[in-house]
């Protein structure tokens, strides 16, 4: 292998362990109950049971 193709497998591999990093935790944001739910409305998503929190609503 050339320097070039081993510095390209070197960048390829970065971005992939980037991208997996970032699925990662948004998964588990999401599983936890402190991400979004994917409504759009964020944090304040009426869709999630969270007792004793006001939601606000978009008027």
């Amino acid at each position: 292998m050339t320097t070039t193709a081993i510095i390209e497998t070197i960048v390829v591999l970065g971005i992939v362990a980037i991208a997996l990093v970032y699925v990662l935790r948004r998964v588990i944001k999401t599983t936890r109950g402190h991400g979004d739910c994917g409504c759009g409305c964020g944090k304040n998503c009426k869709s999630k049971h969270k007792p004793g929190k006001e939601y606000q609503t978009k008027e």
